[in-house]
């Protein structure tokens, strides 16, 4: 299923094609008008009705500690040990 096509910011036309699921950032796609011919940037807000090529490294979700780390001291409440 092809998911709806962006508008164009510039020329405000429908006629673009998606070139990228992520482009500078994994929270937008790359698009390409091919009337202006000038490519820009979607935001996926909410935008699942194609699926995205994600990388397995991504698609894994990892349990995170919520626990900040502060640099070179490690995450509150370890057990500080000696070198």
């Amino acid at each position: 299923m092809d998911a709806p096509a962006k508008i164009c910011p510039f020329c405000h036309t429908a006629e673009t094609e998606r070139r990228a699921d992520f482009s500078t950032s994994l929270m937008v796609s790359l698009h390409y008008c091919r009337r202006c011919r000038s490519y820009f940037e979607a935001i996926k807000w909410g935008d699942t009705a194609v699926p995205l090529d994600v990388p397995s490294f991504l698609a894994a979700s990892p349990t995170l500690d919520p626990r900040p780390i502060v640099a070179d001291r490690g995450r509150p409440n370890e057990e500080a040990h000696d070198p």
